[in-house]
């Protein structure tokens, strides 16, 4: 489904607004990024797979922070859901280290689980392996109300 010319972006994201499914794991960004979300049990991590697509470009040529974020933002949200509750991101900080040239690789870990706060980390590495961008966020769990 990725777009490799922005009349493919124009195409995906007329798809991925044509179904308006809503429900955790299949809503439009996720949808439009294409996203590829996994979890591994043993590890209690979620990894999120960005793939690369042209209309993703900032204007230097690598894909936009806003996006990166966006993808870690997701890794955490859906980490929090599957082994906690659902959560609402309460603050996120980001540090990006190089620009991100094609697929990227968000895998999100649990720092720590309180009852109302949880702390959560993510990191995003490129097709060699390297790290692009680190952040932490801190989430309110619904369930804690």
């Amino acid at each position: 489904m990725t777009g490799t010319t922005f009349e493919g972006a124009v195409d995906q994201a007329r798809e991925a607004a044509g179904d308006s499914s809503q429900e955790f794991g299949n809503f439009f960004l996720s949808r439009f990024l294409d996203l590829d979300i996994s979890y591994d049990d043993d590890q209690q991590s979620c990894t999120v797979v960005l793939p690369y697509a042209a209309h993703l470009r900032n204007p230097q040529g690598s894909v936009h922070g806003g996006i990166i974020a966006t993808a870690m933002d997701i890794s955490m949200g859906h980490l929090c859901h599957r082994y906690l509750s659902t959560a609402v991101t309460l603050e996120m900080n980001f540090r990006y280290f190089r620009p991100l040239e094609g697929t990227g690789r968000c895998v999100a870990t649990i720092l720590r689980a309180g009852r109302r706060i949880v702390h959560l980390e993510s990191r995003l590495t490129d097709e060699s392996g390297r790290l692009v961008a680190f952040a932490v966020g801190s989430w309110h769990r619904l369930d804690a109300d």
